[in-house]
């Protein structure tokens, strides 16, 4: 990928990122009741994350930064 793909990438990474953030939030509200979704959701929020990780690092690697 060129610089500008792995910015695109970084970017729709970051914001799918912040959406598996919110959804831990918004589970927290749930709870006690919705605790069966603890698992799930906490582990898509960490894959989404990871994700955004190396990305993150691949677009800094190739700016330069």
């Amino acid at each position: 990928m060129d610089q500008k793909e792995l910015e695109a990438r970084f970017r729709k990474l970051t914001r799918q990122a912040a959406e598996t953030a919110m959804e831990l939030h918004d589970l927290t509200e749930e709870l006690p009741g919705a605790y069966l979704r603890i698992e799930e959701v906490a582990r898509k929020a960490f894959l989404k994350h990871k994700e955004w990780a190396e990305a993150r690092e691949a677009f800094e690697k190739a700016s330069g930064s």
